[in-house]
C-alpha cells in the first residue's frame, strides 16, 4: 500500500521501507512462499501472509500469472499433488524473478 505522504515507500508486512530494500522484500515475499510450500502438504499454507506475499510480487513481475497459479494450487485438495503443483510453480515464479 503507498502512502500519499510516503511517495517512495510501501508499507510491506507492516514495516516501511524505500527503493533501497525493494530486493530485499522480494525475497522476504519468495521466502514467505517457499514457507507456504513447505508447510501445504501437512496444512492450510492460505494465511494472510502468503496473500499478501502474492500481491506484493504481482505488482513487481512481469509474468503475475504464476502468482495466480499459485493461489490455485493451494486449493487443490489432494496434499500430494497440492505441494507438487505449489512447488513447480514457486520455482517457475522465482525464474521469472532472477535476471538472466
Amino acid at each position: 500500500m503507498f502512502s500519499s505522504d510516503d511517495i517512495d515507500k510501501v508499507a510491506y508486512f507492516e514495516h516501511w521501507a524505500d527503493g533501497n530494500s525493494h530486493q530485499r522484500l522480494i525475497r522476504d515475499a519468495v521466502s514467505t512462499l517457499s514457507d507456504a510450500v513447505f508447510r501445504c502438504a501437512n496444512e492450510d499454507a492460505r494465511s494472510d501472509e502468503v496473500r499478501q506475499a502474492l500481491r506484493f510480487l504481482e505488482r513487481h513481475m512481469t509474468r503475475p500469472e504464476h502468482c495466480t497459479r499459485f493461489r490455485q494450487n493451494l486449493e487443490i485438495r489432494d496434499p500430494v499433488l497440492r505441494a507438487m503443483a505449489a512447488r513447480e510453480t514457486l520455482a517457475a515464479l522465482i525464474r521469472t524473478l532472477s535476471p538472466n
